[in-house]
């Protein structure tokens, strides 16, 4: 019995840490900001923002759309800085990878792809 509980909360904690997208990101450093997008942020949002993969089925945890220019074009720069500092539904916080100042060198990349 001993062993299948150990067993079993093993289980269940490499279940939980699956479950964590930004488990494995790494943290910013430097001034490379396309490069950090596609180490960080393209796992889930997709090379071209779209949440896509290049054969364009959605990613396992495809996030926001940023190339859907509607929707994209209506948040604030203060909404994304603070959606990738705290999270949000499946957004991980980046507070501990990313500065503020970071963030908001990020902002035109991700504004890019809802460009018209």
């Amino acid at each position: 019995m001993r062993r299948f509980t150990l067993s079993a909360l093993l289980l269940a904690g490499a279940v939980l840490m699956a479950g964590d997208p930004a488990k494995d990101v790494p943290k910013f450093s430097g001034s490379d900001y396309q490069k950090y997008w596609m180490d960080a942020c393209a796992r889930c949002h997709g090379a071209n923002g779209s949440g896509r993969d290049n054969s364009g089925k959605p990613l396992p945890d495809n996030g926001f759309d940023f190339t859907d220019s509607r929707k994209a074009n209506k948040k604030k720069d203060s909404d994304w800085i603070k959606v990738t500092l705290e999270g949000k539904d499946k957004m991980p916080a980046f507070k501990d990878k990313m500065t503020q100042a970071d963030v908001e060198k990020m902002i035109p990349i991700m504004r890019k792809f809802a460009a018209k």
